[in-house]
């Protein structure tokens, strides 16, 4: 029996459409990845929408998802091929009543986390049997060695969960209210996944949660964290890079420090998700480092770590966001010069504080200042890539494109948000190794380089 799973949202919900469908494979179902939009010369016997319901956008794109397959339901019903529409992930969590009265057609709901339940779950409802099985909380996190399976192809890299929920409290973000307090998945369980990924090729491992510097806090109480986790990591053997993400700045001190310059596995990048540098603007947000000094936090990053990279995350726009508030978050953008920046405009989410917050801020503001931001970034940028002719780097492979040139990450850059190294070698490379190059020229976001 064919499962198509569907993912949409961030890179933790990749991991657990995997989840879905090594778990699937191993009850006997086969599991594949299937598109956003349904291909009619594609049959399934059933899908899985792995839904984001975080922000406006987000939300938007899963309900269309939804709608588009079970529109494609009906078609299919129509010609005589039965297909079931099960739905899951954080919108389901978030929506659970609503979604069940307004798409009577979709055959099941599962929340966050329902990994051990699924199969079951979908047995039942492909036999006619409606399930809504949303907790009003996810109670789960991984908690056993649980089967994988990629989607979508193998890539050299792969994100490896180490916690769901957060016990942080942003005024903007509805996240606790519908993924629960910090569960940490047992140190045990990481460890044997990743060697797991390692053995199966994969040559990046990348720690994602809500917040990876809250790691352990549930389980450990303080004597094992990530620090300790980064350290067993390392000693794993194998070749290969280890990138930390989602990294609060209040995790910055000195056994994090000790332990993330004790390897070089550990590759010198850091995703911090500042959201502002307004001090009026983080109070608001409620930010956890509205009282730590982000400029001292970065100074002490970058002089432990030779090359260190930094990327963050602003949103603009947040509710009574001035243009001077604006302003200062620019001349501290300039100031502090992160390697990486993204930017989001700020989304009114229904039932946080923040919801309730006036003034707003014009969404032709809005959009006005996430232009300026991200122009100012993409000037930062060209000015580091610049300075990279001429060097010489070890860089990733990825892909080979159809001109035979080939596509490469350094260790300054994420999969999938950050720039790209672009190789010329006549003499070809093996997609999944590790090579030096040297830097020949540079755009805003990507390198040139020749062997």
């Amino acid at each position: 029996m064919k499962i198509g799973i569907v993912t949409l949202g961030c890179d933790k919900n990749s991991v657990d459409s995997e989840y879905f469908a090594g778990l699937l494979e191993k009850h006997g179902f086969t599991a594949v990845a299937a598109p956003l939009e349904p291909d009619p010369t594609e049959h399934y016997d059933a899908v899985l929408i792995n839904t984001c319901g975080f922000i406006d956008a987000a939300k938007e794109q899963s309900i269309a998802t939804i709608l588009a397959w079970l529109e494609h339901k009906r078609q299919c019903e129509a010609e005589r091929h039965p297909m079931r529409v099960f739905v899951g992930g954080c919108l389901t969590q978030r929506y659970r009543d609503e979604l069940a009265a307004e798409l009577p057609e979709v055959d099941g709901f599962l929340g966050v986390g329902d990994f051990e339940r699924l199969p079951t779950l979908i047995a039942h409802g492909m036999v006619g049997t409606h399930v809504n099985a949303v907790r009003e909380l996810p109670e789960t996190v991984v908690k056993k060695k649980t089967p994988r399976k990629e989607l979508g192809g193998w890539r050299p890299y792969a994100y490896l969960k180490i916690a769901d929920g957060c016990n942080h409290n942003c005024s903007f973000c509805a996240i606790p209210g519908f993924k629960g307090r910090l569960r940490s998945v047992p140190k045990e369980v990481i460890l044997a996944e990743a060697r797991s990924l390692v053995r199966r090729g994969v040559r990046e491992l990348c720690l994602v949660a809500q917040d990876t510097s809250d790691y352990g806090k549930d389980l450990y109480g303080g004597t094992y964290g990530i620090a300790e986790l980064l350290g067993d990591l390392a000693s794993l053997k194998g070749d290969f890079w280890i990138r930390v993400h989602y990294f609060y700045p209040g995790g910055v001190n000195e056994r994090f420090l000790e332990a993330f310059t004790s390897s070089p596995k550990i590759v010198p990048y850091l995703d911090m998700p500042l959201q502002h540098l307004e001090p009026d603007i983080l109070r608001l947000m409620k930010r956890p480092h509205a009282r730590v000094n982000v400029e001292t936090v970065l100074a002490r990053l970058r002089r432990s770590v030779p090359g260190m990279a930094v990327r963050t995350t602003m949103i603009v726009g947040f509710p009574t966001e001035t243009r001077q508030h604006f302003e200062a978050l620019l001349r501290g953008v300039r100031q502090l010069r992160f390697e990486r920046l993204g930017a989001f405009e700020y989304s009114d989410e229904e039932g946080t504080p923040a919801w309730r917050l006036q003034p707003k801020v014009p969404a032709r503001t809005r959009r006005r200042r996430y232009d300026r931001l991200m122009r100012t970034q993409a000037e930062i940028c060209a000015e580091f890539n610049r300075a990279r002719i001429g060097t010489e780097l070890r860089v990733l492979v990825e892909s080979q494109l159809e001109d035979g040139t080939y596509v490469a990450r350094t260790q300054y850059d994420a999969p999938e948000v950050d720039g790209a190294v672009i190789i010329a070698a006549p003499g070809g490379l093996e997609v999944g190794n590790f090579v030096d190059v040297r830097v020949t020229g540079a755009e805003t976001y990507d390198l040139f380089a020749e062997l």
